[in-house]
């Protein structure tokens, strides 16, 4: 096994004055008073607002550039009972974004189509085939849900044909817009709108929203569907700031309560019992559905958020469970070859292609080898004509989409945004594209910002952690890209013991200096021998807290991070 990735650890400055004021003021303890004055929330009306979730008010959904020549567009289809269909991505934000378009417009009484590609047969976006068909079938409104920003010939086909075109997507725009009706864009230099994280789902609950506003659509209520924005906001990693972490806290307590059939199916095929947070989001529902785009049709991902039907929902929540079963087959093949590949391969980005590799996994497989090696990867999946389509992952601090968009005169497309992209190339263009690639980001990833860093809130004493104290901190919440949970720094703790349990997961019992001891749990970790640590010896670690619940017993457990010799020991 390679060594760990050494990551520096970087603790957010602390205000200890601010501290006693919040704990004070708001009556919060002393550790989540810290983190929250690490974070920036160092008055007593900007906490109290953070944590209530009304940091940031939903934002008049108009401010986005053509947002009123949408909505006008959409009460003349429905007034007209024209043919309406909605295009979407076979991701999860795509499929969200559709099915919130479907359910609201069906709401207006208004049975609109959609239209999901084959990943296989079609790949991403609006292809001319697909819209030549649709126009051919009398549709003559086309929304988009997480594409069309970059479609410009495609789009300038669909009016051709008689069709207006609003287009809803968040990703990266050309120099050059399609002639669309609509591009409803937050990326998009002038679209008006001050806050550029919401996703495809978040977009379509805006057009959803400001359609109500302006003409009173009381029978379909678009935060109904905040449940199928923060599938979508989760799954496509956009951050958890702003609105954004008010719809998704929202939506949570909507999956939760699992009042969408196709929910409660989904839910119950993956072993899911009550709550969902964040977690249970990104690493079970949305790889279920994500698996119906991956290995099956995407379009079963759609049927299944919006059907009214106990049957048929557990029916495709069935389908799709084993469809991921099968995805994580496929994956773990292809992850042992992509690793050995990227063992031998010199250093910066990795660029790695292969024929026996599955188009619909090799995306998931480019965030295992990030993680693994902290660097830029390219996995690209060859047809028997040597035809490449590939997906691409980053580090922190380097933009993938602008590298690639710098190598695009050997690429046959491209898109995506700076976190994620994908392409397609010629498989005897890859050893050029690779070289170019390598030198484009010689200077991104030299620079301070690109090295692997591990971003701690606040350093504190293992003492006063309660299960109250854990859930407390959870007020933060929800976590994730863009608001992590909160990361502990502990020095000098001695190891009572040491083992592993499961797969390769390290289980510690540690104390600090006033005795106390606790329990920490490493996932995939290994043993501290092979992270160049001696049990005997004190060790620092960084941290979040959960809680451990065992025989009726509640305990405070340390989920460890990263852990290190102490300086001080």
């Amino acid at each position: 096994m390679p060594a760990p990735v050494l990551r520096e650890w970087v603790i957010r400055p602390s205000d200890p004055e601010a501290c006693r004021m919040l704990a004070g003021a708001l009556g919060l303890r002393d550790l989540t008073a810290a983190v929250l004055a690490a974070r920036g929330h160092r008055t007593a009306e900007a906490a109290r607002a953070f944590l209530d979730g009304l940091e940031s008010p939903a934002r008049d959904p108009f401010l986005l550039t053509g947002m009123e020549q949408a909505v006008d567009r959409l009460h003349r289809a429905v007034r007209g009972r024209e043919r309406v269909l909605v295009y979407g991505d076979y991701d999860v934000d795509g499929a969200s974004a559709t099915s919130l378009y479907l359910v609201f417009l069906k709401g207006l009484g208004l049975a609109a189509d959609f239209y999901i590609p084959n990943r296989m047969k079609e790949g991403y976006g609006l292809n001319a085939d697909a819209v030549r068909r649709i126009a051919a079938s009398g549709v003559s409104v086309l929304i988009t849900a997480d594409c069309g920003t970059t479609s410009v010939e495609e789009i300038a086909l669909a009016q051709s044909l008689g069709m207006d075109v609003i287009v809803t997507d968040h990703h990266v725009p050309e120099t050059i817009l399609p002639p669309a009706l609509a591009i409803l864009n937050p990326c998009k230099p002038d679209s008006g709108y001050p806050f550029t994280g919401l996703c495809s789902g978040g977009l379509a609950y805006k057009v959803a929203s400001a359609y109500r506003a302006k003409y009173g659509s009381a029978e379909s209520d678009p935060d109904r569907a905040l449940d199928l924005v923060a599938l979508a906001t989760i799954a496509d990693v956009a951050p958890l700031q702003d609105e954004n972490r008010a719809m998704v806290r929202k939506g949570l307590a909507l999956l939760s309560r699992g009042a969408r059939p196709g929910i409660r199916a989904l839910k119950a095929a993956a072993g899911i019992n009550g709550e969902c947070g964040v977690g249970t989001v990104g690493f079970t529902l949305a790889p279920r559905l994500n698996a119906a785009g991956r290995l099956g049709e995407a379009a079963d991902a759609v049927r299944l958020l919006v059907t009214e039907d106990d049957r048929e929902a557990a029916e495709l929540a069935g389908l799709l469970n084993r469809l991921n079963q099968e995805r994580q087959r496929v994956e773990e093949g292809i992850v042992a070859e992509a690793i050995r590949a990227a063992e031998a391969a010199p250093s910066g980005p990795l660029v790695l292609a292969s024929r026996g590799w599955h188009q619909g996994v090799v995306g998931i497989v480019a965030s295992r080898l990030v993680e693994r090696f902290h660097r830029p990867a390219i996995l690209i999946a060859l047809n028997d004509n040597g035809i490449g389509k590939g997906s691409a992952r980053t580090v922190d601090g380097v933009n993938i989409y602008e590298a690639i968009a710098q190598c695009r005169g050997s690429l046959e497309a491209f898109g995506g945004h700076a976190a994620a992209a994908g392409l397609t190339i010629r498989e005897d263009r890859i050893p050029v594209f690779r070289a170019q690639l390598a030198e484009v980001m010689k200077g991104p990833l030299s620079s301070p910002a690109s090295r692997p860093r591990l971003l701690c809130d606040a350093e504190v004493e293992p003492s006063g952690f309660s299960p109250a104290a854990v859930l407390e901190l959870g007020r933060l919440g929800p976590f994730g890209s863009g608001n992590p949970e909160p990361t502990l720094v502990l020095r000098n703790l001695r190891v009572a013991s040491a083992r592993i349990v499961g797969v390769n997961h390290l289980k510690l019992a540690v104390t600090g200096r006033s005795g106390l001891r606790l329990d920490a749990i490493g996932f995939k970790m290994g043993t501290l021998e092979s992270r160049g640590l001696s049990p005997s010896e004190p060790i620092d670690v960084a941290c979040a807290l959960d809680i451990n619940a065992w025989n009726g017993t509640e305990r405070v457990q340390l989920r460890l991070k990263d852990v290190r010799a102490s300086v001080n020991g």
